[in-house]
């Protein structure tokens, strides 16, 4: 199980530490990546294949990040600034950097739509990971 466990997280790096810098702030990072590596862990082997592979580490990081975010403002004042990407564009503006830049721009579930639709995923693999509607 240890294999195909990496496997999976090594093929799906790119998407996890991208909801993880979504959701947190610079200085949690680290900690919310972490938290969704453990979550796919402890439920990797219930993954009942049901849905792709995909399509659950989107949902298992998703949830998360979520959860995450929750506990975080509960522990945080009202005041603080407002949890987002914090990935900054380099100056070569190469297009991984102007899509970034777009994606900041985009509301959390708009830029997760986009990163899945990017990754190829159907209409309905992106309502189930987000629990809305097809259309």
């Amino acid at each position: 199980m240890h294999k195909a466990f990496e496997q999976v997280i090594l093929q799906n790096q790119g998407r996890i530490r991208y909801i993880a810098s979504r959701y947190s702030h610079a200085n949690e990072f680290e900690d919310m990546y972490q938290e969704i590596l453990m979550q796919l862990w402890r439920s990797f082997e219930s993954f009942k294949g049901e849905a792709s592979r995909e399509t659950w580490v989107y949902k298992v990081a998703l949830n998360t990040a979520c959860t995450f975010v929750r506990q975080s403002v509960k522990q945080k004042e009202s005041a603080e600034m407002p949890i987002g990407n914090q990935i900054q564009p380099a100056q070569d503006n190469c297009q991984a950097d102007i899509l970034t830049s777009f994606m900041n721009q985009l509301s959390d579930i708009d830029a997760s739509i986009l990163m899945m639709y990017l990754d190829g995923m159907s209409p309905a693999e992106m309502a189930d990971v987000i629990g809305i509607k097809t259309n």
